[in-house]
């Protein structure tokens, strides 16, 4: 009896050190957000995957994790197969789920929505929670994705309920809703803010003012002809002299040769951050202020992206030759050196506010009184800088040898005898 006894709490203890190392694996991938699976899971595979990769490697420099682990597992208790490790990352979910909602301790929160598709063309609802802890600080926390089978706010709206119901929440506690612009969203009849708004009028609503500004910017812009016609050269040049690493090591070296140069010179300013190797930026759909940072590279790299240009030109490929003369007609024009001087004031007020407006402590007042002093910069600009701005983007042009119209002359608008 005392041998089997023994047996079974060795078979005990083999199973809850096997568990727990998988729970180990487990959790560092999740930390790490890398994938568990590989494509040949086989002994003699060399991509495995992850999971059995950090398990392998635990073993091997742990006898006692060896003995518990992989072949010395019994059959059942290996926990190699996708629905078993499916488990332990819901199981690892809930209990990280529940230590959020201690955390929260009944107290009243915020709750943040957005819909999305994942790689499998499936809708899914990533949803967080906003809350002040108990040492006054403000916390957000990601709970999990909900599918939905579409993403009508009565869908939205009952895969929240269900989370609610599951996590023990009570809607009577929640003090604020965050969600895009969308009408299924925002909606003022049938919209997801409306329908929790029926059920719990202290819940506001309050669309992120940092998305609202990337909207104002992007309706005003593509308002504008010439400005959305200067934004599609951007794009154009963008994509020319970053088309193959060749191009874009081909603009690396000569941006280090134009450095040299200036160094030599002396005609270049030096300090601690300052020349560092850089690429053209490419501005993202989605986030307006990218294109600031375009504007700045295209500004810093403006001798040097013309230079490759021409080599583009003169290299004689079927490919780019077109659209590289194009852009190059277009960079080295008064126009345009205006167009990226202008825009590079204007969207560097608004990137300061938008950097301001996405910080964690910010409140509504002081969003406020940011946006404020956003509009009195803009209206001095307007009303003030013309002749400075003019003056500097002159400047530029004489140092690019680009032609600077004389603004005595009568304008005739384009299209017009």
């Amino acid at each position: 009896m005392g041998f089997r006894n023994w047996k079974k709490k060795e078979r005990i203890r083999n199973h809850i050190g096997g568990v727990g190392t998988s729970l180990d694996c487990v959790r560092f991938l999740l930390k790490q957000g890398l994938p568990f699976r590989g494509h040949d899971e086989s002994d003699t595979s060399n991509n495995r995957g992850n999971y059995l990769e950090l398990l392998q490697f635990l073993a091997d420099h742990d006898e006692k994790v060896k003995a518990v682990v992989l072949e010395n597992a019994p059959g059942n208790l290996k926990l190699i197969a996708p629905t078993i490790q499916k488990d332990l990352v819901n199981a690892c979910a809930i209990e990280t789920i529940k230590k959020i909602i201690k955390d929260m301790d009944g107290a009243f929160f915020s709750l943040l929505v957005d819909e999305s598709r994942d790689v499998s063309i499936k809708e899914q609802m990533a949803v967080v929670f906003r809350y002040v802890d108990k040492s006054g600080d403000v916390i957000e926390r990601f709970v999990g994705i909900q599918h939905v089978s579409d993403t009508t706010s009565n869908s939205l709206k009952e895969a929240i309920d269900t989370l609610f119901s599951r996590e023990e929440l009570s809607i009577s506690m929640l003090r604020g809703q965050g969600y895009d612009g969308a009408s299924n969203m925002k909606g003022e009849f049938n919209g997801l803010k409306t329908q929790i708004l029926r059920e719990n009028p202290c819940a506001y609503y309050i669309h992120c003012f940092a998305h609202q500004l990337q909207l104002a910017l992007v309706a005003v812009t593509k308002g504008n002809a010439d400005i959305a016609t200067f934004f599609t050269s951007c794009n154009s040049l963008v994509n020319i002299v970053g088309a193959s690493c060749k191009r874009r090591d081909m603009l690396r070296d000569q941006l280090q040769m134009d450095i040299m140069e200036a160094l030599e010179k002396d005609t270049l300013p030096t300090g601690r951050g300052l020349n560092q190797e850089t690429c053209l930026k490419r501005p993202g759909d989605t986030r307006w202020n990218s294109h600031y940072g375009t504007l700045l590279s295209i500004i810093s790299m403006f001798k040097s992206v013309v230079k490759v240009l021409k080599l583009i030109i003169e290299d004689g490929s079927t490919d780019n030759i077109g659209e590289a003369n194009r852009s190059l007609r277009d960079i080295q024009s008064f126009e345009f050196v205006f167009c990226l001087f202008f825009m590079r004031s204007i969207l560097g007020v608004t990137n300061d506010l938008s950097q301001a407006l996405q910080r964690k402590d910010q409140d509504i007042g002081n969003a406020m009184t940011l946006v404020k002093d956003c509009k009195d910069q803009l209206q001095h600009m307007r009303e003030n800088a013309f002749e400075a701005l003019l003056d500097q983007v002159s400047s530029f042009c004489g140092k690019h040898d680009i032609e600077v119209p004389n603004m005595d002359d009568a304008y005739v608008a384009q299209w017009r005898s």
